[in-house]
């Protein structure tokens, strides 16, 4: 059970971190790993390899690999460099190690940090299979939406009707994934539990982020005759931030009655 909720305040700290990027910080995480198993062993000889590891810049070496690898945005690089610290971290790079069977630890996180990065890409060129004719990531251009796919400004069609023509240009726009994410907007949940679902491609947090910008392009198109319909829907992509932003605030309240 102990192992358990390590394991969980683990998952949180790096969903804190995630928000901010401080490599610093991932670093202390591997580092606080690393004092945990350095507690456990015994042969000298072992020990004192671990202790060299003392002060590496894991997330360097991470997100090292990851530009190697030919991802050049800089966002899409640390959303990379985060997915593959949470998988370290939280897999069996650590838990469990033992120098005798599993030989150093700096050949170890290399090799594991090496296969993190094959698979990645493997999975990002699955994705790319499965991809809409119009790219995901493709910037809307403004002024593109034609008169025939703008609601009718006569017409007096209930709301639910003018969403799902927009949910079809949605599609027909920016694919299944935007679907998906606006259908969840619209329902108030969070766009964090569609990152890496095998059935929209696996996308990671950066694509999600700019499917939601592409959306709210194409809704101040589609709605431009309509503002008080393009107020809710723009309400429902940004009302994220406004959760990851109140989330942030308490987490900093509850570390400051801490310090306190």
């Amino acid at each position: 059970m102990q192992t358990f909720w390590h394991w969980l305040r683990l998952r949180s700290l790096l969903e804190s971190v995630w928000y901010t990027f401080d490599a610093e910080q991932y670093n202390a995480l591997f580092d606080g790993e690393l004092e945990r198993v350095i507690a456990r062993v015994r042969d000298p000889a072992h020990r004192e390899a671990l202790e060299h590891l003392r002060g590496f810049d894991w997330t360097g070496y991470i997100s090292s690999w990851v530009r190697h690898a030919g991802y050049r945005d800089q966002r899409e690089i640390q959303e990379r460099t985060h997915d593959i610290v949470v998988q370290l971290l939280t897999g069996k790079l650590f838990r469990g190690y033992d120098p005798r069977i599993h030989g150093p630890m700096d050949k170890r996180f290399k090799c594991a940090v090496g296969n993190a990065v094959r698979n990645l890409v493997a999975k990002e060129k699955t994705r790319r299979r499965y991809l809409p004719s119009v790219p995901i990531a493709q910037e809307f251009v403004p002024g593109s939406v034609t008169a025939e796919e703008l609601p009718a400004k006569s017409a007096r069609e209930d709301d639910e009707k003018v969403i799902e023509n927009f949910r079809e240009l949605v599609r027909r726009r920016l694919g299944d994934l935007a679907v998906a994410v606006l259908d969840l907007r619209l329902e108030g949940g969070e766009t964090k539990s569609l990152v890496g679902s095998p059935s929209l491609g696996s996308p990671g947090r950066w694509t999600v982020k700019k499917v939601v910008a592409g959306i709210k392009a194409l809704a101040r198109e589609f709605f431009r005759g309509d503002p008080e319909m393009l107020r809710r829907i723009e309400r429902a992509m940004t009302g994220e931030s406004e959760t990851i932003g109140r989330r942030l605030a308490a987490m900093a309240a509850r570390q400051a009655a801490g310090v306190a």
